[in-house]
């Protein structure tokens, strides 16, 4: 039978794989996401909107047969960043997906975690044992559940995932076993934290292949999805006899969740795991991204930061922070009071050869900068660029006077473009970025120091 499927939050690392596995199926499917995270560019085409917004999920829902979702905030450090939008996405959203499920009878296909086991050593634990989430994703995804049972009554398939890992078109290298192959590649080395911890894993191919045999299938219930239950230093020895790497055992144990899974209620609908850590630790070896595993596109949580930082610093204005300075019999102190360090991840200092030596103009989409000149004295231009590669010459550029003799700091929101000019030979300038250097790179736009013209830069003899 031919469904129409809708995947919801199918951008992401496990909707990327589940959406090729369905088309082999040459099933109508289509993808719903928020595309929260603006750094990924994804390679399918989507429909974009929110879970939070039910008006507007309610009129997409009613054209499709079965609904997957998968729209979440993943991972306890992503979720932390910002737990109010957590708990919208996570919660709220899949409130909304449930009643309008129901009201409007779609089979609802909801994937949930392993986590909300928590922490269960020694203990294989079954579908119904609920266990007590340890961890505020785990918290958030325990709720999930709870919404969809209580509401969908039983017209679901909720699926608790293990560890997912393996290779995807929106690949994420903050998951252990993808963390350790990169290492191992990269480094011929990986730490393990702990050790002892049981974790139970599943391959994204598997967990995708689990999603089309739950539709196949018309399953409903709850069911476990694992491919092998592993201490982490099991895990890390697997690694080791495919690469060859060096084991290091850190006794700190950072992530405390310990359980093993049973899946043969899934096993007994005559499913099978196809796919193992051997396999996708040599598929992760010889992929295209695994020597730049480290970018923070890889990582929920250095995603999850990005957008927090540009859902505050980026809705400020330019704007120009007081300082002063104080004097007393043992010297004196230069101070900016108002002046918050939140969102900064780099700094750096310019010093200019020559004074008639001018730097300009350099934007940045996402990118905010402070500005503060530790020495001398300088003209700070900023312009706000109304179109990021060709914007208009009529802007209104901002030219500030900075001097160590007048402490002040400059904030420059993203979409600027900025510039300087030093006055005094030896004038040294200090750059605060809200974008590491990797972040930075793919977010530049230059221009000419006179796009704006040249009398911004020029300085009245008196």
């Amino acid at each position: 039978m031919p469904y129409k499927i809708l995947i919801l939050g199918g951008l992401g690392y496990i909707g990327s794989v589940l959406y090729d596995v369905i088309q082999q199926e040459e099933w109508e499917v289509d993808i719903l996401d928020n595309h929260l995270y603006k750094d990924l560019h994804p390679p399918n085409t989507f429909i974009e909107a929110d879970v939070r917004n039910k008006d507007q999920i309610e009129k997409i829902v009613k054209n499709y047969d079965v609904i997957v979702n998968l729209a979440a905030i993943v991972g306890d450090p992503a979720c932390l960043i910002d737990t109010n939008q957590a708990i919208g996405i996570n919660c709220i959203g899949a409130r909304n997906v449930a009643e309008i499920c129901k009201k409007m009878k779609k089979f609802v296909v909801h994937i949930s975690t392993c986590s909300i086991y928590g922490s269960e050593p020694n203990v294989i634990v079954k579908e119904e044992d609920e266990g007590f989430p340890i961890d505020f994703y785990g918290q958030t995804k325990y709720t999930q559940e709870r919404l969809i049972r209580e509401i969908c009554e039983d017209n679901y398939c909720i699926l608790r995932l293990g560890t997912a890992y393996g290779l995807s078109p929106r690949m994420r290298y903050d998951l252990v076993v993808n963390t350790f192959a990169a290492r191992a590649l990269n480094f011929n080395k990986i730490t393990v934290f702990g050790g002892e911890q049981e974790r139970p894993f599943v391959h994204i191919r598997d967990i995708s292949r689990a999603i089309v045999h739950v539709i196949k299938n018309n399953l409903h219930g709850i069911y476990n999805v694992r491919g092998e239950n592993l201490s982490l230093l099991r895990l890390g020895e697997i690694v080791k006899e495919i690469t060859n790497c060096e084991i290091q055992i850190n006794r700190n144990i950072v992530d405390k969740r310990s359980y093993m899974v049973d899946s043969s209620k899934i096993l007994n609908t005559g499913f099978e795991f196809r796919y193992g850590i051997e396999y996708a630790v040599k598929e992760i070896i010889n992929s295209p991204t695994v020597q730049d595993f480290h970018k923070g596109i890889y990582s929920n949580l250095k995603l999850a930061e990005r957008v927090k930082i540009s859902q505050t610093i980026g809705k400020r204005d330019l704007q120009l922070i007081e300082g002063g300075i104080a004097v007393d019999d043992r010297g004196s102190l230069n101070f900016a009071n108002d002046f918050n360090f939140y969102g900064v991840k780099r700094f750096y200092q310019v010093q200019n050869f020559s004074t008639s030596t001018t730097r300009a103009f350099h934007g940045h989409m996402n990118e905010a900068k402070y500005v503060y000149v530790t020495k001398g004295s300088a003209i700070v231009a900023a312009v706000k660029l109304d179109d990021l590669k060709s914007p208009s010459k009529n802007q209104e550029v901002k030219r500030f006077i900075l001097s160590d003799r007048h402490p002040q700091i400059i904030f420059i929101p993203p979409r600027y473009a900025n510039g300087f000019r030093p006055l005094e030979e030896d004038t040294r300038i200090l750059f605060f970025s809200t974008s590491s250097l990797e972040e930075s790179k793919g977010d530049d736009y230059r221009f000419p120091a006179d796009y704006w013209g040249k009398e911004i830069w020029e300085v009245e003899n008196r």
